[in-house]
């Protein structure tokens, strides 16, 4: 059965991107997907980045959503939109930092 997963993974975007200064290219990013595993949440999120050329470069955390997880309020937007839509792959905000 499919539930909702919460991912935070470190991420690798284009240079021009994003709107992001030269050399800022890498960053963290918190994910909401439905997936039946951890291990299918993960690729899928891989899968969605590399349409647009981004890659996954490694992940923080990733776990089922359950309601004793803690949200703030940016995850329970995420949380939120994902709902309704099961084919949903929702991006939060890219958290750059500057290579090197």
């Amino acid at each position: 059965m499919e539930k909702l997963w919460r991912i935070r993974a470190e991420i690798e975007v284009k240079p021009g991107d994003l709107d992001l200064e030269p050399g800022y290219t890498r960053g963290f990013m918190n994910v909401v997907t439905w997936a039946t595993s951890d291990q299918t949440a993960q690729s899928k999120l891989a899968d969605y980045l590399n349409t647009f050329r981004w890659k996954v470069l490694g992940v923080e955390e990733s776990g089922a959503i359950t309601d004793a997880f803690p949200h703030d309020s940016d995850m329970n937007d995420l949380v939120e939109r994902a709902k309704g839509n099961p084919l949903a792959i929702i991006l939060g905000t890219f958290h750059s930092y500057r290579e090197g």
